[in-house]
């Protein structure tokens, strides 16, 4: 005779299930957390959710995800355009624009020491 599995609670829904993972970062442990738990039918429909939503992640370049062709200007866009149509497909998708920032810093000339000749100060 074999032993029913466990069962434990699905994060997402809250069925029963014998799905469980345990974290493998080590401050799970601290934060009391040891795993989680998500049936099959969440994790189905998460699955098909990623697929169908075919999100293009930190790109440098704008691509369609739908038929995946590269736009030649995504310069034209910017923060306020919140959908696209695609030149390509012609079908319309969300649109997420995020910017980094960069510095570059040096000092003026003019308040270098008299008599500096480019060594260490």
């Amino acid at each position: 005779m074999s032993e029913a599995p466990k069962m434990y609670t699905c994060s997402w829904c809250g069925k029963p299930t014998p799905n469980y993972r345990e974290y493998s970062h080590p401050m799970a442990g601290i934060l009391g957390e040891s795993g989680y738990s998500v049936c099959d039918e969440c994790l189905r429909k998460a699955s098909i959710e990623r697929e169908w939503e075919n999100e293009q992640c930190a790109e440098e370049r704008l691509i369609c995800p739908y038929c995946e062709s590269s736009i030649d200007d995504p310069w034209c866009y910017d923060e306020d355009d919140e959908e696209v149509v695609c030149p390509e497909c012609k079908r319309t998708f969300e649109l997420e624009i995020t910017t980094v920032r960069t510095y570059r810093t040096k000092r003026r000339i003019e308040d270098m020491p008299d008599g500096w000749n480019g060594g260490e100060l």
